[in-house]
């Protein structure tokens, strides 16, 4: 049967996994193990998956146009959580949508990033699960800020998200929030502070980090009166200017920029004949690209990949979903309380009760990612529509066989371009 297969450049990131990946596996016991832990069984799959990405033999959907006849394949994604460029900017888009149409609150908010001393990093590298205290250490320095100044009964609203990868793909665990310009007191009244003093701040992440490493037993008393004796400990803590309320675009832009994948394929760049990888700088960062061997450079990414039930974000405060506030705040706003000061303000959507929250669709996320319409005919512009989705290996091994798609051929790629597409003529009965 006649048919045509749309060819897309395949991404550095992915021809150089594709490259090197065995040979990282072989060599990673002698070459990193003694420096990075050893291999998660995590990182295998990941990889295994994300090579697989758009792979047509792993399922797809099958879509008609009902006025011309024209029909294709749409392969399946990986859908890895961050690691998969593409995958994870999908995710990143459906979130922040969601984020900025149904949880955040109708007042402004703030970008503030955390960070932490290279002396300690390492106690996040071998144990992942410390992050989660890390997160916790950054809500309470924000919360015992925002008590001291507007009283004991005060609560904000943080949403906070884990990142471990900084320049040139090294592991630097920190963080980044979107944090609301103040809080509710017990009556449900908001109260707004004006200017964040970030020494302040500094200071008191700095206690509430060293507080929960001396819980686990892992700072010793002198290397905690080291860290302190230096002029710039290390620790930071950066507040951006207030986001309005009425800013979606900046806010969406935010929430994917907290979502992010480790790195940006824009910036990676990929010679197989030189065997050579490079990672372009951000603005700011200096004006040489790191270069790195291969297998340095994947054995720097993998480390960013989070374990199977390992949180990225973290809601605390009034965003907490089992915040008693939050249900105060739902109480109160359902009697008819109106915005102002010392009062909620105009309707947050987030804290409507128990809504169902409707995900974005599939194409629609396609659409905002790729800037291209999965369900448009490319004959006659017409709205398509999906017959089905196969996942059964017999029935897909036979559609493809029918098509000609070979099993030997690579594996489409599906980052900078829409979803791989198979043209068939006629589909089998």
């Amino acid at each position: 049967m006649a048919y045509s297969q749309r060819r897309f450049a395949r991404s550095p990131l992915y021809r150089l996994l594709q490259d090197h990946w065995d040979a990282f596996i072989s060599v990673y016991e002698d070459q990193f193990q003694h420096r990075d832990g050893a291999l998660r069984s995590v990182i295998e799959v990941v990889v295994s998956r994300y090579l697989d990405c758009g792979n047509p033999m792993n399922g797809f959907a099958r879509i008609r146009c009902d006025d011309c006849g024209h029909e294709r394949l749409l392969a399946f994604s990986c859908k890895c959580r961050g690691f998969c460029p593409s995958c994870q900017a999908r995710r990143a888009e459906e979130w922040a949508a969601w984020l900025t149409g149904q949880r955040l609150a109708g007042v402004d908010h703030h970008h503030v990033v955390f960070t932490l001393p290279k002396m300690l990093r390492i106690y996040f590298k071998f144990d992942r699960s410390l992050l989660n205290g890390l997160s916790r250490a950054a809500y309470v320095s924000v919360l015992t800020y925002l008590k001291g100044l507007l009283g004991e009964s005060c609560l904000p609203g943080m949403i906070i998200a884990r990142q471990t990868f900084g320049q040139g793909a090294r592991f630097n665990p920190h963080l980044h929030a979107l944090l609301t310009d103040g809080g509710w007191d017990s009556q449900g009244g908001w109260q707004r502070i004006f200017g964040w003093d970030r020494p302040v701040l500094r200071k008191l992440f700095e206690v509430e980090v060293f507080r929960f490493l001396r819980e686990r037993e892992l700072l010793s008393t002198e290397r905690m009166a080291l860290i302190r004796s230096w002029r710039h400990s290390g620790f930071d803590v950066y507040v951006g200017e207030p986001v309005a309320e009425t800013d979606r675009q900046r806010l969406e832009h935010l929430a994917r920029y907290l979502l992010r994948a480790p790195i940006s394929l824009e910036r990676l760049w990929y010679d197989p004949q030189a065997g050579k990888v490079a990672i372009r700088p951000l603005q700011g960062e200096g004006a040489e690209p790191v270069e790195l061997e291969p297998c340095e450079f994947i054995a720097r990414l993998v480390l960013h990949i989070p374990d199977v039930r390992e949180r990225q974000v973290l809601y605390y405060g009034v965003y907490a979903n089992a915040s008693k506030r939050m249900k105060q705040l739902q109480t109160s706003e359902g009697q008819g309380d109106s915005a102002g000061s010392g009062t909620l303000p105009e309707p947050p959507v987030v804290l409507t009760p128990f809504r169902k929250r409707q995900r974005m669709k599939w194409a629609q996320l396609i659409r905002k990612v790729w800037a291209t319409d999965p369900l448009l005919c490319p004959d006659c512009g017409a709205q398509m529509r999906i017959l089905a989705f196969i996942t059964e290996p017999p029935v897909v091994d036979r559609i493809l066989r029918h098509v000609g798609w070979r099993p030997g051929q690579p594996a489409p790629d599906l980052i900078r371009a829409p979803p791989t597409v198979l043209k068939v003529a006629e589909s089998p009965s």
